[in-house]
């Protein structure tokens, strides 16, 4: 036998298809499940950190993730990312040794990443694992709403407000006093349901300014700075009597205007105002018409007020008696 025959030819791979992915998780992400494949320790335990022990609540969609870590030990974690999307199709990009590409109708993305980025996992949770999950779901199952969730006695608040309006330290006064803590800035609406939210309470983050509104965070904060911006992050743990849930049925819409003086009291506003104030904050992703009308059925179904307060304990003192 000639011995050049026994040589097994070189595979032409120029796209990667025969890079191995030994290793696997499944977590429902937002409720849904998600399959994802990749070749490096660090993605599957950012993986778990994220979405481990969280509960299935739908069956009709699933989500499919593969994450190719490379070799290259020179790359750097990028400071932050861009998104493009075209159809069905988006890109994730922050240099040409990070970037994503998704399939958001089929719930698939494939990630290639080096390993400084891997070991970052507060980065790579943030800004490509939830990120990549949450774009894909707000394509095809859930309505983006800029609000914390929290529950009580069965029924969830969201607390709507543009950054800075005290979202999260409301959210996180409530939950510090038995309420459920489903998430402090981006709640998702499930769209063609009963109005139920779903949300990622696993973490908190605040301003600098919290510890001096909130003193118990002393001492509980990191500072965040995946993104190249000065920021402060807590992981919910840190407070482990707070009890946490995935999802909420939606009983009242509360617009945070917070007042120099004065006792906390809510306003009743109409239906059609509150969609006039959340429209603008609504994904620019097709179908932009399902996203309108999943906001209008949720708002119909629901309370909508306008909660003008200054002090913490006044205010949740006035939101138990709205959900009491």
């Amino acid at each position: 036998m000639d011995p050049a025959a026994s040589v097994a030819a070189a595979i032409f791979d120029p796209f990667g298809y025969s890079i191995p992915l030994p290793l696997e998780t499944v977590v429902n992400v937002l409720g849904f499940p998600l399959r994802l494949v990749t070749n490096s320790t660090d993605v599957l335990t950012a993986t778990q950190e994220s979405w481990s022990g969280f509960p299935q609540l739908f069956n009709d969609y699933s989500l499919e993730f593969r994450v190719l870590i490379s070799g290259n030990e020179r790359a750097q974690r990028p400071e932050g990312i861009v998104w493009r999307a075209q159809k069905h199709l988006m890109t994730v990009v922050s240099d040409q040794e990070n970037y994503a590409v998704c399939d958001l109708d089929r719930g698939f993305a494939s990630f290639w990443l080096p390993p400084a980025t891997a070991r970052d996992h507060d980065f790579f949770r943030r800004y490509y694992l939830n990120n990549v999950v949450e774009l894909i779901l707000w394509h095809s199952r859930l309505t983006l709403i800029h609000a914390a969730c929290v529950a009580r006695n069965g029924r969830g608040l969201l607390l709507c407000g543009e950054s800075g309006a005290g979202k999260s330290c409301l959210s996180f006064a409530c939950a510090r006093r038995g309420w459920t803590f489903i998430g402090d800035d981006c709640a998702s609406l499930v769209r063609r349901s009963e109005p139920m939210v779903v949300g990622g309470p696993r973490d908190v983050h605040f301003r600098p300014t919290a510890i001096e509104i909130l003193p118990e965070l002393q001492g509980k904060l990191e500072v965040l700075n995946a993104s190249g911006k000065l920021g402060l992050h807590m992981r919910s743990n840190a407070f482990p009597e707070i009890r946490r849930s995935v999802h909420a049925s939606v009983f009242a819409v509360v617009f945070l205007n917070r007042q120099p003086h004065g006792p906390a009291r809510l306003v009743p506003i109409s239906a059609a105002e509150a969609f006039l104030r959340l429209e603008p904050d609504l994904p620019l992703m097709e179908p932009i018409e399902d996203h309108r009308a999943s906001l209008r059925h949720l708002l119909s179904a629901s309370l909508t007020f306008e909660f003008r307060y200054q002090d913490l304990d006044d205010a949740v003192k006035t939101l138990e008696s709205l959900v009491s």
